[in-house]
C-alpha cells in the first residue's frame, strides 16, 4: 500500500496553505478576551491571547500596527480584532496577525480619552491646588483660536464691550483636522515668549465630538500645563469638557463667557477704584488725626515729666546748696569767727605754743580782714 510521507517542514507548509486558502489570506473579525498580554518588549510588538469560554489562540500586533491602535489593551478587556490567520511554519503553531482592534462595546476614542484623562490626572495636571486666579485687569490678552471662525468675532465684541483698552492678541491655529493639535500648541508657545501678556484664552465655537478632537490632545494638554501665564480654556459648548479645560486654569462655557471672565466691566473698575480712593482719603484722615491725638498725649506726657523732672532737680539743688553753705567755713565767718593765720608764711593757726610774742597775724573775717601781733598766749594742757 503506497504511502505519503510528510517532512516536519512539508507538513506545517501543506497546513499553512490550506490555512490561508479557507480564509482567503485576506482580513478577518475576530471577538475574544485578552489575556496574557505582553507589550514590553524592545522590539515595540504585542503579544498575547484571545479566548472564549471555551477555547484561545495566540495572537500578534506588530508595532507597525499597534501605533495606529488608540488604547493599550490589558488583560480581561473584551476586544474585536481585525486579523489574518497565519501559521509560523517553525514552531508549527497558527495564530493571528493584529492590524487594528477596537474595544467591544466601547469606542476606541472613548476609550483612548478616558485612558488619557486618568494618566494626566495621576500627573496631577487637574490638581486645583495648581490653578492660579486670574489678573484682576489684564491690559494685554493672548487668544488661540481659528482668525475665521465665530468664536473670536464674539470674544473680540464682548472685550471691546466691556473694557474697550485691552489689547488682544491672535495667535491663530487650526482649531480641527489632523494638524490642528501641532498648530494649537505651536500659537501656545508664540504666546509664552511674547512680552507684557497677563492672559492666555484658548478657544473655539462648538461642534461634534469628532471636531473637538484636537483639544483633548495630550500635546496640547501638556503645552497648556506648562503655561507661565493664567489660562482660561473655552472650547465647545457648556456641555463639552474637554481635557483642555480640565487643564486649564479656569474652564468658561463659551468664548462669550470666556472674555467676561478675562475682563471686568470698565464702569465697575472705576467705581470700585473711586471707592477704594474714598476708603483711603477716610483712613488717611482718621490716621493723621489719631497721630495728632496721640503726638498731643505725647506732649502732655513729655511736659509733665519735664516739669517733675526739673521741679525735683530744683529741690534737689537746693538741698545741696544748704549743705554747701553750712559745710562752707565763710559761712562760718558770718556768724562771728574768724580764720587766724601767721602773716609771713601764711599758715593757719590751730595751736596758740606755734605762736612767739610780738609774731604778726592775720584774722580774716566774715567781711575784711584785720593785722595784729601777739602780746602773749595762753597754752592749753594736752590731753
Amino acid at each position: 500500500m503506497d504511502r505519503k510521507i510528510y517532512s516536519v517542514s512539508e507538513l506545517n507548509s501543506s497546513i499553512k496553505e490550506a490555512i490561508e486558502l479557507e480564509f482567503g489570506g485576506g482580513t478577518i473579525w475576530v471577538a475574544g478576551e485578552i489575556s496574557d498580554f505582553k507589550g514590553h518588549y524592545a522590539s515595540g510588538h504585542w503579544y498575547f491571547s484571545l479566548k472564549d469560554k471555551n477555547s484561545q489562540i495566540s495572537a500578534a500586533c506588530f508595532r507597525s500596527s499597534n501605533q495606529r491602535i488608540k488604547f493599550t489593551p490589558e488583560n480581561g478587556m473584551d476586544v474585536i480584532c481585525a486579523a489574518r490567520v497565519g501559521v509560523y511554519e517553525k514552531n508549527g503553531v497558527y495564530q493571528i496577525y493584529v492590524s487594528d482592534m477596537e474595544p467591544k462595546g466601547v469606542g476606541a476614542d472613548a476609550l483612548a480619552l478616558e485612558k488619557l484623562k486618568q494618566k494626566l490626572s495621576e500627573e496631577g495636571l487637574f490638581d486645583l491646588s495648581k490653578k492660579r486666579p486670574l489678573p484682576f485687569l489684564s491690559r494685554k490678552i493672548g487668544v488661540v483660536t481659528s482668525p475665521s471662525g465665530a468664536a473670536v468675532r464674539d470674544f473680540i465684541k464682548v472685550v471691546h464691550r466691556r473694557f474697550p483698552d485691552v489689547e488682544v492678541v491672535i495667535s491663530p491655529a487650526s482649531v480641527q483636522g489632523d494638524g490642528a493639535p501641532g498648530e494649537i500648541a505651536a500659537a501656545l508657545e508664540r504666546l509664552y515668549s511674547m512680552e507684557a501678556l497677563d492672559l492666555v484664552v484658548v478657544t473655539r465655537g462648538g461642534g461634534s465630538k469628532e471636531d473637538l478632537i484636537a483639544f483633548n490632545d495630550e500635546g496640547v494638554a501638556r503645552k497648556i500645563a506648562a503655561s507661565p501665564l493664567p489660562v482660561i480654556s473655552a472650547v465647545g459648548h457648556e456641555v463639552d469638557v474637554t481635557i483642555a479645560d480640565l487643564v486649564a486654569d479656569v474652564r468658561a462655557a463659551t468664548p462669550s463667557m470666556a472674555a467676561e471672565l478675562a475682563v471686568r466691566e470698565k464702569r465697575d473698575v472705576t467705581e470700585d477704584l473711586a471707592q477704594l480712593r474714598r476708603r483711603l482719603d477716610f483712613s488717611l484722615t482718621s490716621r493723621v488725626d489719631m497721630f495728632s491725638m496721640q503726638l498731643d498725649g505725647f506732649a502732655n506726657s513729655f511736659r509733665y515729666h519735664m516739669t517733675s523732672r526739673i521741679e525735683n532737680l530744683e529741690r534737689r539743688v537746693e538741698n545741696y546748696s544748704g549743705k554747701l553753705t553750712s559745710l562752707n567755713p565763710l559761712g562760718v565767718l558770718q556768724r562771728g569767727y574768724a580764720i587766724v593765720s601767721k602773716e609771713k608764711s601764711g599758715e593757719i593757726v590751730e595751736d596758740s605754743r606755734t605762736l612767739e610774742e610780738r609774731e604778726r597775724l592775720v584774722l580774716r573775717l566774715g567781711r575784711g580782714r584785720a593785722f595784729c601781733s601777739v602780746e602773749g598766749t595762753e597754752n592749753e594742757p594736752q590731753s
